[in-house]
């Protein structure tokens, strides 16, 4: 209930869609007007590249990240069964042995040890100098749960365990997104390392031109200067961008749990955007995102700990049986078998009020578990709200820079043509060279700006989430340097 209210209350709030009193609709306040019908967890796949649904498969099985979430929920799977023992009857077989001097034993009332004679041949009985004694007893030990407390604790752990694969859903949703933008990095850089090329190419081109006419007395030396400059101030950004590159793949090998390399077969340019996700409910986030379901199921948890704490004030019982042989001398160790059995009932009186500050605790931890759902939620729905925002937004970014390379690629070709004609100056070359290199890199970071808004959608939604590999097990990748099959 509490839950509901609160979606409700954020759904307002962000919306802003109203007069004060007028209610919200369960709806994204951004959503486009058409969206895909069929939520798919692969949404990595619609963008068509199998390089990259490779990449994605090694990193799902290869991550150290999910390696170990792994080990985490195996920790709390042991927890289940440590709560789960002191419902259980337990057996054990204690055996101890003792050895003292002889002397320890003092003076015995009736005589000293020393004159013990023998009743039937009148000698003095020689008294060893050491003495030992032994016992090998079996227990069985059962506590009564009265309380519950032990179920409880076996559920709250049973809880923490749900909790440790739901996070481990979300590592996997993380994963997922940034080996996606990580890719997307490599093909954005080798897309602006192309550019920056292409530009050196028609520079060098254009210094060529230059130089003869140079010669021919039809280009000042200022001109020739000017242009060699361009020439080596775009050849200084070549290492830029090859490091960058470089730099993108070493960290995309890390994230696929691989050591550092640079030998990946990316696309060649950045993909159109495929149809917007489906988008659901802000309302039915809880049952799509792993990390709030797992916030809930902490709740869940801190609540019957509250449980727990609370029936600290209820007896408890405790049966026992044991049986075995005991022994002073080693002749002697078969002939003394004894065996016992017993009820502790345990009544909680006073402890100082560590009952109740444990009581307390609980509570507090309950609440905090609580409102960390409650602050989840609303961080969850504006998160979907911002990458919606940020998707539309750069979407039209994106055709204002396209349409500006268009016109910029334009104005460069007719002052590079009036300028060989003979009837511009070349600081309006210069000046267009410079403008049509801006706009196609700025082209290219749109472009990779709209995907990076598109995966942060797709993790906001938590999408990928459950999303599972067929992929080898760790060390044998598949080869993502494939050429895609057209």
């Amino acid at each position: 209930m509490r839950r509901t209210l609160l979606l409700a209350a954020a759904l307002f709030s962000i919306s802003g869609s109203a007069l004060a009193g007028e209610p919200s609709d369960d709806r994204y306040v951004n959503a486009p007007l058409q969206t895909s019908a069929a939520r798919v967890d692969d949404w990595w796949t619609r963008f068509g590249d199998p390089r990259l649904d490779a990449i994605v498969g090694t990193g799902l099985v290869q991550s150290y990240d999910l390696a170990t979430a792994d080990t985490r929920i195996d920790e709390a799977d042991a927890l289940v069964q440590q709560n789960l023992a002191p419902l259980l009857p337990t057996l054990t077989w204690d055996t101890s042995a003792t050895m003292a001097p002889t002397d320890s034993l003092g003076f015995q009332f009736g005589g000293a040890v020393g004159g013990q004679v023998d009743p039937m041949t009148g000698m003095p009985i020689e008294v060893p100098n050491l003495y030992w004694t032994g016992s090998s007893v079996l227990v069985a030990r059962l506590g009564i749960d009265l309380s519950g407390r032990e179920v409880v604790n076996h559920r709250a752990a049973k809880r923490d365990v749900e909790a440790a694969e739901l996070d481990r859903a979300n590592s996997s949703l993380r994963l997922v997104a940034s080996l996606v933008n990580a890719y997307y990095d490599i093909v954005a850089a080798e897309a602006q390392l192309r550019i920056v090329e292409g530009q050196l190419e028609t520079s060098r081109a254009l210094l060529e031109v230059m130089e003869l006419r140079f010669e021919a007395g039809q280009v000042t030396g200022v001109d020739l200067l000017q242009q060699r400059q361009q020439v080596a101030s775009t050849e200084v950004l070549l290492p830029q961008a090859r490091q960058q590159v470089k730099t993108f793949e070493q960290r995309l090998s890390v994230l696929m749990g691989e050591r550092p390399r640079e030998d990946f077969a990316v696309a060649a340019e950045l993909p159109a955007l495929p149809p917007t996700p489906a988008l659901g409910r802000p309302s039915e986030l809880g049952q799509r995102r792993p990390d709030l379901a797992a916030a809930e199921t902490r709740a869940s948890s801190a609540d019957l700990r509250v449980k727990n704490a609370k029936r600290q004030y209820v007896p408890s019982l405790n049966l026992q049986a044991q049986g075995g042989v005991q022994a002073i001398r080693i002749t002697d160790f078969n002939s003394q078998w004894f065996w016992n059995a017993g009820a502790t009932l345990s009544v909680p009186i006073y402890q100082a009020g560590r009952r109740q500050s444990t009581v307390r605790q609980r509570q507090a931890q309950a609440r905090r578990a609580e409102v960390d759902v409650d602050a989840k939620t609303v961080t969850a729905i504006q998160e979907v709200e911002s990458a919606l925002v940020a998707e539309r937004e750069r979407s039209e970014a994106l055709e204002i820079y396209q349409r500006q390379a268009k016109a910029a690629d334009a104005a460069f070709d007719a002052a590079r043509q009036r300028y060989l004609d003979g009837d511009g100056d070349y600081l309006s070359v210069l000046s267009a060279l410079n403008t049509s290199r801006q706009a196609e890199l700025s082209v290219v970071t749109a472009q990779r700006d709209l995907i990076s808004a598109r995966v942060s959608l797709h993790q906001a939604l938590g999408d990928g989430a459950r999303a599972q590999s067929t992929a080898a097990p760790r060390n044998s990748s598949p080869d993502t340097n494939a050429e895609p099959s057209r």
